[in-house]
């Protein structure tokens, strides 16, 4: 269903964009899978350029609007802001691509879960009049960064603005995971894997294996054990400054596993690596309201303290 949403008002918007000389070019990061896309990044689209700004869209994105104007997606990294228009999921891609060049992110929701993005598609018109009204702040969030290493050898690296989980493949056996935490010997985790979480991620994947949650403003990473087997193991909570290496031990049967960050990247592991976590060193900037708070979001979106 068509959801309009450009209207008489962007005319007076537009007025406003002369006195907010910082935001002039946008970045426009889609999730083409979500049904209803194609027009809501159409309406999206005319809406930014009937405010005078430059829209900068990848090549998929570009091809969608019938458009020439079409950049790599890195290109998008060379804007003031990043507009991340579909789910959550699309806001972890968006700061992966803007965190380390200090670019803000924007997160509208098309539909789901919406636990990053921040706005409705269809409250998009006041949200703009705010942003270029300076009626917004930025919330800074601890991204992770994960390494791949053999021997001396740095075989691979991603970062992340959730998590960096490492499980094992599904045909193999139950794995014995040895986890270091600034290279001291924590434990051996006999467990399926080993997950480190930033704040923003522990209301991900590390929450479904019974994590707690840390609010965003906590500065600490989450080591948790997926579905140990063993009741000895339990969540840790680490300083960001800590960093976690986890190698995956070798057994009479072959054994290999696989590292995703933000369930997005992924790469094999095997008992010749070793994987290493660690803060990154550049935040992820997100664009908030003066809206619904941390606590309201659990509350409202995990149903936070109701009887099921």
């Amino acid at each position: 269903m068509s959801r309009p949403f450009v209207s008489q008002t962007c005319q007076c918007l537009a007025a406003l964009v002369s006195e907010v000389r910082e935001l002039k070019r946008v970045g426009l990061l889609v999730a083409l899978h979500k049904p209803g896309v194609s027009e809501s990044v159409r309406q999206l689209v005319n809406l930014l350029e009937s405010l005078g700004l430059e829209v900068a869209m990848p090549n998929e994105v570009a091809n969608l609007l019938d458009r020439p104007n079409a950049l790599p997606v890195e290109e998008l990294t060379k804007t003031d802001a990043l507009i991340a228009l579909g789910g959550d999921g699309c806001v972890l891609s968006a700061a992966r691509l803007a965190a380390p060049h200090n670019v803000p992110i924007l997160g509208i929701r098309i539909g789901g879960f919406g636990f990053l993005a921040e706005i409705e598609i269809e409250h998009i018109e006041d949200a703009f009049k705010n942003l270029l009204e300076g009626k917004f702040w930025l919330d800074e969030r601890t991204m992770l960064q994960a390494e791949l290493w053999h021997g001396e050898n740095l075989l691979w690296s991603a970062i992340g603005l959730n998590d960096a989980v490492i499980l094992k493949s599904p045909l193999s056996p139950l794995p014995v995971w040895e986890v270091f935490v600034n290279d001291e010997l924590l434990a051996r985790y006999p467990a399926d894997g080993v997950a480190i979480a930033t704040p923003t991620g522990s209301t991900a994947y590390t929450l479904s294996a019974g994590g707690p949650v840390l609010t965003p403003d906590v500065d600490a990473f989450l080591l948790m054990p997926m579905y140990a087997h063993t009741l000895t193991l339990r969540p840790l909570v680490l300083p960001s400054k800590a960093k976690v290496t986890v190698k995956l031990l070798p057994q009479r049967r072959p054994v290999e596993g696989e590292i995703s960050v933000d369930g997005q990247v992924n790469c094999q592991v095997l008992p010749t690596h070793q994987v290493v976590v660690f803060r990154a060193p550049f935040k992820a900037r997100i664009v908030r309201f003066h809206g619904a708070s941390f606590y309201e979001r659990l509350r409202q979106k995990l149903r936070w303290g109701e009887r099921q």
